[in-house]
């Protein structure tokens, strides 16, 4: 056997090893969207922009460190065409009113009656994309775990963004779990169903769906049963609650791996 086969990495960048990395930070990664609203007429273009080159083409790039996301993404014909039809490219979402942002947020989430639940929360254009981004796994159906240091925002933007879809509904539509080092799997099985009661109950007199999160869910020795209903939608092996409108979420705190001098200490 030749055994294992080198790879010759001379000469490569981060940059082009980033597409081929499991885990990636959304901090230095584009978000470009293009959503279809809710109203199935119109879009909402986010996370990028686009910009006419000099080969009779367009690229995409990313309006705030002006990279190249993919070049040639459309013939400046159609680029012409497009904003001859006011399709609205190229919007800078920091610079728009709060009231704007919101309706912007509304249209993609589908929410008729836009409210501003919190007025000191800051809608940047990186908080709106997190809120948009997980918006868009629920529909997929894709499991939705937020990594972050503590105290940066996370259970913040997840209320706003419940607070938003309840549109001022008096309906609690966010359960927060606090998991620690003594949360058992039968606690979370618990929680998961009083969420689901609730889910039910806002999703048949209301229409809206609810969120059960769990805060800093790493620290239990039970985070296989977190990952039991996140993953599988199950509860010992049966199946949640079908259309039930409930939307589970993870948060936990980042990986360090500690030196021996601390392991010492």
């Amino acid at each position: 056997s030749p055994g294992r086969l080198q790879m010759d990495l001379t000469g490569l960048r981060d940059e082009d090893l980033a597409p081929f990395l499991i885990r990636k930070r959304w901090e230095k990664e584009p978000h470009p969207y293009i959503f279809f609203n809710d109203d199935h007429v119109s879009m909402t273009f986010i996370g990028f922009h686009l910009e006419p080159n000099n080969q009779n083409s367009v690229d995409a790039i990313d309006p705030t460190s002006r990279r190249v996301i993919k070049a040639n993404v459309m013939t400046t014909a159609l680029y012409e065409g497009l904003k001859l039809q006011r399709v609205p490219f190229n919007v800078n979402f920091d610079s728009l009113p709060r009231g704007e942002k919101i309706e912007r947020i509304c249209n993609v989430l589908g929410i008729n009656w836009p409210l501003d639940p919190d007025e000191t929360y800051e809608l940047t254009t990186d908080n709106i994309l997190k809120m948009l981004a997980i918006h868009m796994r629920f529909r997929c159906g894709i499991p939705v775990i937020i990594m972050g240091e503590t105290g940066c925002g996370k259970t913040r933007l997840i209320k706003y963004l419940c607070e938003l879809r309840r549109s001022g509904v008096p309906s609690e539509n966010m359960k927060l779990v606090k998991v620690h080092g003594g949360t058992s799997s039968e606690m979370i099985y618990s929680k998961v169903r009083e969420a689901e009661n609730i889910a039910a109950f806002n999703k048949q007199e209301y229409g809206f769906d609810s969120v059960l999160f769990f805060d800093e869910a790493n620290t239990t020795e039970a985070i296989s049963s977190i990952k039991e209903v996140l993953c599988d939608k199950t509860v010992k092996g049966k199946k949640l609650t079908r259309h039930s409108g409930l939307q589970i979420i993870a948060a936990c705190n980042p990986y360090r791996k500690h030196t021996d001098e601390m392991i010492q200490r």
